[in-house]
């Protein structure tokens, strides 16, 4: 499951999740949501290098454990 598609499933627009996370950058989200797109953007990143507070923080605003976050990436 992609980080966008958790991010549906949860109810959350970027823009929620975003403010739910603590950042002030909408780029971080979209860049970590453009990792699946194919072909993949240039600017996209890995959501699997994302900070560990950070990832507990997105796992808290998704509503899932931080486990099963880091699997369904």
């Amino acid at each position: 499951m992609s980080l966008r598609q958790m991010r549906k499933r949860a109810g959350l627009t970027q823009q929620d999740l975003l403010r739910a996370i603590g950042m002030r950058s909408i780029s971080h989200v979209w860049a970590w949501e453009a990792w699946d797109a194919v072909p993949r953007p240039s600017s996209a990143r890995n959501p699997r290098l994302m900070r560990l507070d950070t990832a507990a923080r997105m796992a808290d605003a998704l509503g899932v454990t931080l486990d099963d976050f880091w699997n369904g990436l």
